[in-house]
C-alpha cells in the first residue's frame, strides 16, 4: 500500500492499518508468491504468426520487436529512449506517409522490471504482414546511414527537450503516486532512478546512439541479433503455409500476396520464383512490365499499370525480390527447436508454433535486485 499527500509518517502507518483491519487480509506465504521473470530470448531472429478469426477483419499487423541492452542499465535506458524518437518520425515518414501502408504506424520502447529494453517498429494495413515485415526491414537497411547523418544541434535539442521534460514539476498527487509507484512495481526501489537518468543523458553523445543500433538493430553488424516478429493476418489473406516458408524466400511470397491483392488470382509460387530467375537480368522498368503483363487482373482486360491502387506495392515487392542483398542477414539461433514443434524458413528464421513450449525451452532473466535497503517500519503501534 502506498500512501502519497500531505501525511505523517505515523498517519501514513494508520491509514495502511485502518484499510487491513477492513479487509482482515494476511500476507500470501511464500510458495504462494510467485514473481514474474522475463524469458531471456536467445540470440536469432523468430517469427509468431496468428491468424484472425473475424472474416470481416481486412486489416493485417505486424509488430517488429528487437531486444536491445539492459533494463538495468542507465545508459542503456537513457540511448534508447533517444534512439526512439530519431527512429519514430523517420519510420513515420518513410512507411505512413510516403508508402502509405497502415493507419497506424509507429515506433515504441518498452521494458520490464528485468531483462532487456524492447524496441518495436508496428504497422496496421492492408497490405500481407511478409510485405509489411520486408519493408520494415528495407527501413533499417537504410536507416543507418541516415542515423550517422544525423544533425549534432538537432540532437542536443532533443537531449534538453527530454531532459526538460524529466525535470518538468509534478502538477498532481496522482503523478507523485505513479512516479513513486513505479520502482516498488518493479521491485528495485529506485527512486533516484529519474535523476540517474537525467544525469545520464547529459553525458549521451550521438555515437552512443549509433554505437546502440549497430550492436543490437542492425542485423549485419549485431554480434547477438535478436528480433521476434509477430504477424497478425486477416482472415481472408492468403496464409502462407509451413511448405511454402521452408521453400521459398519471404521475398517471393511478399510479392506473391501483393500480386494476389491485386489481381485477386491465386499466384504459383514456382512460377513466380522462376520469373525473378529470369528477369534479374532486366532493367526494373522492363521486369515490372513483364510481370504486369504475366499476371492480369481476374476477368478483365485490364492489365496492371500506374493506374492500380497497389502499383508501388508491386513495384516495391518485385525489387526487394529482383535484389534480396536490401535483406539482412540472419544470425541462426544455436538452438534446434524442431523438438518443439518450431520449424525453420528458407532464410533461417524460426517460426514458433507453440509460444508456451517456445518459452520452456528459454532461460529467465535473474530477479530485479533492489537498489536501496528497505527500512523496517518502526511506527506501527
Amino acid at each position: 500500500m502506498l500512501v502519497v499527500g500531505n501525511f505523517e509518517p505515523a498517519e501514513a502507518v494508520d491509514a495502511a492499518q485502518q484499510v487491513n483491519q477492513m479487509l482482515k487480509s494476511q500476507p500470501l506465504p511464500p510458495h504462494s508468491h510467485v514473481p514474474s521473470r522475463m524469458v531471456n530470448i536467445e540470440p536469432g531472429h523468430y517469427i509468431y504468426r496468428h491468424m484472425g478469426e473475424d472474416p470481416n477483419m481486412l486489416n493485417n499487423a505486424v509488430v517488429a520487436t528487437f531486444y536491445c541492452g539492459m533494463v538495468t542499465n542507465p545508459k542503456d535506458r537513457t540511448t534508447m529512449a533517444l534512439l526512439v524518437q530519431i527512429v519514430k518520425d523517420q519510420f513515420f515518414g518513410q512507411i505512413r506517409t510516403k508508402e502509405q501502408l497502415g493507419y497506424r504506424v509507429g515506433a515504441f520502447t518498452n521494458s520490464f522490471s528485468s531483462g532487456k529494453l524492447i524496441l518495436e517498429l508496428r504497422v496496421q494495413g492492408e497490405s500481407n504482414p511478409t510485405y509489411l515485415l520486408q519493408r520494415i526491414d528495407s527501413f533499417i537497411h537504410g536507416f543507418r546511414q541516415t542515423l550517422a547523418k544525423f544533425d549534432t544541434v538537432k540532437f542536443d535539442a532533443l537531449v534538453e527537450s527530454i531532459v526538460g521534460k524529466a525535470n518538468e514539476q509534478l502538477t498532481s498527487v496522482d503523478a507523485e503516486a505513479s512516479r513513486m509507484w513505479t520502482p516498488i512495481d518493479k521491485g528495485t526501489y529506485n527512486f533516484a532512478r529519474l535523476a540517474d537518468e537525467v544525469e545520464s543523458l547529459q553525458r549521451v553523445r550521438l555515437d552512443d546512439v549509433l554505437d546502440m543500433w549497430d550492436r543490437y538493430i542492425n542485423p549485419q553488424t549485431a554480434v547477438a541479433y535478436t528480433r521476434v516478429d509477430s504477424q497478425l493476418w486477416a482472415a481472408k489473406a492468403s496464409y502462407p503455409s509451413a511448405t511454402d516458408m521452408t521453400a521459398w524466400p519471404e521475398s517471393i511470397l511478399a510479392l506473391a500476396g501483393c500480386l494476389e491483392s491485386e489481381t485477386h488470382m491465386p499466384v504459383d509460387l514456382s512460377d513466380l520464383s522462376h520469373f525473378i530467375n529470369t528477369a534479374v537480368t532486366q532493367t526494373s522498368a522492363d521486369a515490372l512490365g513483364s510481370l504486369a503483363r504475366q499476371y492480369p487482373v481476374a476477368n478483365s482486360t485490364q492489365v496492371l499499370d500506374e493506374t492500380a491502387s497497389g502499383w508501388s506495392k508491386i513495384k516495391n515487392a518485385l525489387d526487394m525480390a529482383m535484389r534480396p542483398h536490401v535483406n539482412h542477414v540472419v544470425q541462426d539461433s544455436n538452438t534446434n527447436f524442431t523438438h518443439v514443434g518450431m520449424y525453420q524458413t528458407i532464410e533461417g528464421k524460426w517460426v514458433i508454433t507453440d509460444v508456451d513450449k517456445f518459452k520452456a525451452t528459454q532461460a529467465l532473466h535473474e530477479m530485479p535486485v533492489p537498489v536501496i535497503k528497505l527500512i523496517p517500519n518502526t511506527l506501527t503501534k
